[in-house]
């Protein structure tokens, strides 16, 4: 079971956001797309998937958004592009954790990583 990550952010994200994202962590990584662009995985250079993301939702129900995340309000304004996120547990994931958390800071946006707890 991967590890579950939310990004939310008003600027609509784009591959190229991600790519960016994916370069600071590490140069060597790809980009692809899966089930007809339903989700883009950023892989290692054997093809592993250190996180994958579903397609962005535009959301605009503030009392949904603080229901499913109580920890984002006060943090991100509604409208929001909600993108559910995947990562490996433990060593493995660490990229994709670490990808989706400057992705968001790039999109001035806020991250919500499982942590197990």
């Amino acid at each position: 079971m991967p590890r579950d990550i939310l990004i939310l952010t008003s600027a609509e994200p784009d591959i190229a956001a991600l790519v960016r994202a994916g370069s600071r962590v590490n140069g060597e990584l790809h980009v692809r797309t899966i089930d007809d662009g339903a989700v883009t995985e950023v892989c290692d250079d054997r093809g592993n998937a250190v996180l994958s993301i579903g397609r962005p939702e535009w959301m605009q129900n503030a009392a949904e958004i603080e229901r499913l995340v109580p920890s984002a309000v006060g943090r991100v304004n509604v409208p929001v592009w909600w993108l559910e996120a995947w990562a490996p547990w433990g060593a493995p994931g660490d990229p994709g954790v670490a990808i989706a958390l400057d992705l968001a800071a790039e999109l001035r946006g806020f991250c919500v990583v499982e942590d197990a707890s």
